[in-house]
């Protein structure tokens, strides 16, 4: 049971970490082509970065030994 829900709480944030790490990306490479959008291209580039840490190391550390507990 508890192994259940870490995987709900985690897997939900592993995916919304994904997601947030492609917005930011997406989104600092739109402001990239801008003149002035240094600032915030770099803003939404550490805010994508910090996404992906986000996602990897919530699947690292607890969906994958979720996950291979449950197969093996």
């Amino acid at each position: 049971m508890p192994d259940s829900i870490l995987l709900i709480v985690f897997g939900t944030l592993s995916i919304f970490g994904l997601a947030g790490g492609v917005l930011g990306f997406a989104l600092a490479m739109k402001h990239a082509k801008r003149p002035d959008g240094e600032l915030k291209m770099a803003v939404w580039a550490i805010v994508g970065l910090g996404g992906l840490v986000v996602a990897g190391m919530s699947s690292a550390y607890f969906l994958i030994p979720i996950l291979m507990k449950r197969v093996f």
